[in-house]
């Protein structure tokens, strides 16, 4: 039995987004924006990214960043840098996966939801040379403070980020969906969709 990945065609056909979402998403990243994806707990983000890999041209070069082998690439223009909890220090794994991403210099990066490493460190260092595709927790209304908290950023490295969807679950029925597409203007959050 294998791994089934997500496309942009199955989010629409389980009513998890809108075409006019997908193709705002799909130009963000053919302009190799930098996309901010929140979410409770379960609410969709893995699958969110894999669907939207399928945008990306198969001639781009891309480096995941994960951590427990949590991500399979399933093109092959997609490089798999896996970490995980070990007896080094987090400065030492974290300049490791900076080190790993300069020498791939991908056209984008992704980092899906992890503790491994210093992301914001990552960020600092990285975000003004590549494009990123980034998850992270998001439990109230609060987006920004939220992804400062988990990801450990400042205001100035959310504001770099163009694209911000927040997805929402119904924890009564299960169902996940894309529930705003925000841009970032001037530090403020103002909806596309």
């Amino acid at each position: 039995m294998g791994i089934y990945i997500f496309t942009p065609e199955d989010l629409t056909r389980y009513g998890a987004a809108t075409q006019e979402q997908l193709e705002v998403l799909r130009e963000a990243i053919l302009n190799r924006k930098d996309i901010l994806i929140v979410g409770s707990s379960r609410s969709g983000k893995t699958k969110l990214v894999e669907a939207l890999m399928h945008f990306i041209p198969g001639d781009w070069k891309v480096a995941v960043i994960t951590a427990y082998g949590e991500f399979k690439p399933f093109k092959p223009n997609i490089v798999v840098v896996d970490t995980k909890f070990d007896s080094r220090p987090l400065e030492r794994r974290t300049s490791e996966v900076i080190s790993k991403i300069k020498a791939l210099n991908p056209d984008y990066v992704v980092i899906d939801t992890l503790h491994t490493v210093d992301v914001a460190r990552i960020f600092r260092e990285l975000i003004d040379d590549y494009a990123f595709i980034v998850t992270s927790l998001a439990l109230t209304d609060d987006i920004k403070g939220e992804v400062k908290h988990w990801l450990r950023i400042s205001g100035e490295t959310f504001d770099k980020f163009d694209i911000v969807v927040e997805l929402k679950r119904d924890f009564r029925t299960g169902r996940k969906s894309i529930n705003r597409i925000y841009e970032v203007k001037n530090g403020e959050l103002r909806p596309v969709i």
